[in-house]
């Protein structure tokens, strides 16, 4: 049964995710089945080949790598609580006497995320970036129905071919509405701020994807741990600043850097003091990079300003 649930899991969820196309979560997997798809993932069946090829054209933009290990039991944990994330928002979750479900749905993938932990080596961190790299592009598609008598919204559905027909008579109307991953809310509104913890967790997880995208509006870049122990080594500094080349908003990104914990910033261990000089490395190597930009920027428009003139 494991077997099967590894498959499922890759042709619907992480292959998509990778790859682009619609994402099909599965039914609701919780911590227990997360932890046997963790130790089976060798069932991926034919779809790990195509994950194979995705994971090292990303890993190879960053790193010159000729091969990278299969997706790690780690890995699986995440790509399990991530489906179990997007199910969390799924209306048919709750039912007549299931309010609660989507707190303990979350409860179980967030507890699958900590089992997953953070990556122990550089190598592991750019194996998790090369397959989450597109988590925060994830959206739901929901579709806005109205008509004579109401209207009603069909999250990441279709609506029925009973609610539009007889469009002219019944006066219906349809909009499209694209909801990003940490856009989408739980089908139960006190579940949100866990949610929200999930969503946090799981980037963080992968902290080279969680620093790539630290310009995100939401949820808001915070130094986690793996990622303050990934800037720490010389390797994984250099590793971080290839992420970062890519990413457009550089002044906001060295913003969303700056924003150090207090005990980082003012070195209340070694191990603090450690972190914060790396992040100051960082971040001196950011503004220098802005400093060049703006140079050359201003060399190009003196050019061009001259060539006009001549």
């Amino acid at each position: 049964m494991s077997g099967q649930l590894v498959a499922e899991l890759a042709s619907r969820v992480l292959l998509p995710l990778m790859a682009g196309g619609e994402l099909r979560p599965l039914p609701p997997i919780g911590h227990q089945r997360a932890l046997a798809v963790a130790e089976h993932g060798a069932f991926a069946s034919t779809a790990i080949d195509e994950v194979r090829a995705r994971r090292i054209r990303v890993a190879r933009r960053l790193c010159a790598v000729d091969a990278l290990p299969d997706p790690s039991a780690g890995e699986w944990l995440m790509v399990c609580a991530l489906n179990d994330l997007l199910q969390s928002a799924n209306p048919s979750l709750v039912g007549v006497f299931g309010a609660d479900r989507p707190q303990r749905l979350l409860d179980m993938a967030l507890e699958t995320v900590h089992v997953a932990g953070a990556p122990k080596t550089l190598g592991e961190a750019l194996a998790r970036h090369a397959t989450f790299s597109r988590m925060l592009e994830v959206v739901r598609v929901d579709t806005h129905v109205s008509f004579w008598v109401g209207r009603r919204v069909y999250r990441g559905a279709k609506p029925p071919s009973r609610i539009t027909r007889w469009r002219d008579v019944r006066r219906v109307s349809e909009r499209q509405e694209s909801v990003r991953l940490a856009e989408m809310t739980p089908v139960s509104p006190t579940a949100t701020p866990r949610f929200e913890a999930t969503l946090q967790a799981l980037i963080a997880a992968s902290p080279l994807t969680d620093l790539a995208t630290a310009t995100r509006q939401l949820p808001v870049f915070r130094w986690s741990g793996a990622a303050l122990s990934l800037v720490s080594s010389g390797a994984g500094r250099a590793l971080v600043l290839r992420a970062l080349e890519r990413v457009r908003a550089q002044k906001t990104l060295v913003k969303a850097l700056s924003d150090v914990p207090d005990p980082i910033r003012r070195g209340v261990t070694s191990d603090a003091a450690r972190a914060g000089s790396a992040v100051a490395e960082l971040l001196g190597e950011l503004d220098r990079r802005l400093g060049l930009a703006a140079a050359v920027s201003d060399s190009a428009a003196v050019a061009a300003r001259a060539s006009a003139g001549g």
